[in-house]
């Protein structure tokens, strides 16, 4: 029985005596456009993904090409010689009045290098290093300021000119005074750097 504290009255109908359950929100029903809109958004997410994922190795190899200060035009020039002629040759500049001239190896002067290395037995590695960069420095020599070298043709001239001629730039390179010496390895592990970024496995492609 209510009492006179009560607020409610008998007879009183102006607001239910407990609160009704909300109804729930009415659910809206789907819309074909939205779909159709995010799958499409979807699609083109996927597809912006595989691109960028097929251009980074591209993106990469520019970088290590502009970081060895090599440009595409160059590199494909490296990578046809090789491919078509069997080597690439280069003049590189070492003052203004001095030139050196290197080429790329075959698989026989690096056979050839590493028979002699093994032929020696070093035990230290500053002398193997040395020994290497002086064999590699005579397989690639084709001039030295007004000094030239000959290399026959691996695949057509005989085995005893090819290693008499080797035999011969060997014998140069050895007699060079040490700074100069020291200023041609450098000018070589550039060049190899160079050939090595230019024919990296998955670039040529990229031509």
């Amino acid at each position: 029985m209510p009492t006179t504290d009560d607020p409610a009255r008998i007879g009183d109908f102006s607001r239910p005596p407990v609160d009704l359950p909300k109804k729930p929100a009415a659910t809206p029903p789907p819309s074909p456009t939205k779909d159709a809109l995010e799958n499409a958004e979807a699609r083109l997410d996927e597809e912006a993904s595989k691109d960028e994922e097929a251009l980074k190795p591209m993106v990469s190899f520019e970088e290590k090409l502009k970081a060895a200060g090599l440009n595409k035009a160059k590199a494909a020039e490296i990578v046809d010689a090789v491919l078509l002629k069997g080597h690439y040759a280069e003049t590189i500049k070492i003052t203004s009045t001095v030139n050196v001239r290197l080429r790329t190896r075959n698989a026989r002067d690096i056979r050839r290098a590493q028979e002699m290395l093994e032929a020696q037995r070093f035990t230290l590695d500053s002398h193997y290093s040395e020994m290497w960069g002086r064999i590699l420095l005579a397989a690639s020599l084709e001039s030295f300021a007004k000094d030239t070298f000959t290399h026959p043709n691996p695949r057509k001239d005989k085995y005893e000119d090819i290693e008499k001629a080797f035999q011969e730039r060997l014998a140069y390179v050895d007699a060079l005074p040490d700074p100069a010496l020291r200023v041609l390895l450098a000018k070589l592990w550039k060049f190899d750097n160079q050939i090595s970024i230019a024919l990296e496995e998955g670039t040529i492609e990229n031509f």
